[in-house]
């Protein structure tokens, strides 16, 4: 590591195809930081990065960032050992399949002075920056209801969704972009006394459900699972308007991202090409060794976590 030592050091725990597709692209690209360690069990050869098959070894390593791409049995663990190591973690979501350690892990990233941040990509989009602008400025009235889906089609039997063993289920997949709305793009409105209906359809894991959020006379209904039409959609609807988007959570390449918004007539916005996975990293590099940074996403993280249990318990 010494020949990139201004650089910010990551390393990577458990990488799948998001993160070859996604994810590497992107922090391959960015000046301020350097991939050097990659822990996963499997063969597997990246350009000038270690490969690491222990665990020992990895953790040993200086790094500043691990980011945590393994299936969601594992999470709970790497992160706790990432803090331990003095690592900051970046982790995807559901950062954890269940509450059991998370007021471990936030004490000991308190402790560590480190940050632990959930991986929503979405959130750095224009698109999101705008609707949560229009809806925190009141420009077109109050909320009314909105209606989310994330669904996909029926996936190969093999993939990490349908592995119990794994932490698998669409539940933690996909319902988990839609219940993150409620801490991130409207949280402080509508954020109490929250009223939540549902239900989900379930075989060896969940496959698919729906939920129904009722607070302050504002109404929620949220659709996610597999074995459907994809969709990955928003629909808000103010007293004065509405906003649609058919690519929210997740922006397809060569898609034409058109958002729908009218008050009166309808109005086509069309945002330039933008890569959330981009400003998200570009965003942690600033701003992870700032405490107030670090507070605010341990706030998040457990409002998500507490929501994501509430949620499943009661389907």
């Amino acid at each position: 590591m010494k020949n990139f030592k201004n650089k910010i050091q990551i390393g990577i725990i458990g990488p799948g195809n998001h993160f070859e597709n996604k994810i590497y692209p992107v922090l391959k690209n960015l000046k301020k930081c350097k991939v050097s360690g990659i822990l996963r069990k499997k063969n597997i050869k990246f350009k000038n990065i270690k490969v690491f098959n222990d665990e020992k070894s990895f953790f040993k390593q200086e790094f500043d960032i691990v980011y945590i791409s393994c299936p969601n049995k594992f999470h709970e663990k790497y992160v706790i050992k990432s803090l331990k190591s003095n690592f900051h973690v970046i982790c995807e979501k559901p950062f954890l399949a269940n509450q059991k350690k998370l007021n471990k892990i936030i004490n000991l990233s308190k402790k560590k002075n480190k940050l632990i941040f959930e991986a929503f990509m979405y959130i750095f989009h224009p698109a999101f920056l705008y609707l949560k602008k229009l809806i925190d400025n009141n420009k077109f009235g109050t909320l009314k209801y909105v209606i989310s889906s994330f669904k996909f089609p029926t996936l190969k039997g093999s993939n990490n969704r349908y592995v119990k063993n794994l932490g698998g289920g669409f539940f933690l997949d996909s319902a988990s972009y839609l219940l993150s709305l409620e801490n991130y793009l409207y949280p402080t409105k509508f954020g109490f006394n929250r009223k939540i209906l549902g239900q989900k359809i379930r075989e060896n894991v969940d496959l698919r459900g729906n939920l129904f959020i009722k607070s302050n006379k504002f109404n929620r209904y949220y659709f996610w699972g597999e074995g459907q039409e994809y969709q990955n959609k928003l629909e808000v609807f103010f007293q004065k308007g509405y906003f649609i988007s058919d690519f929210f959570f997740s922006k397809p390449k060569n898609k034409n991202l058109t958002y729908v918004f009218s008050k009166g007539s309808k109005k086509k916005i069309s945002f330039k090409n933008n890569n959330h996975f981009k400003n998200m990293f570009k965003n942690i590099f600033k701003n992870f060794r700032v405490k107030e940074f670090q507070k605010k996403n341990r706030e998040l993280i457990k409002k998500q976590a507490i929501l994501m249990s509430k949620c499943y318990k009661l389907l």
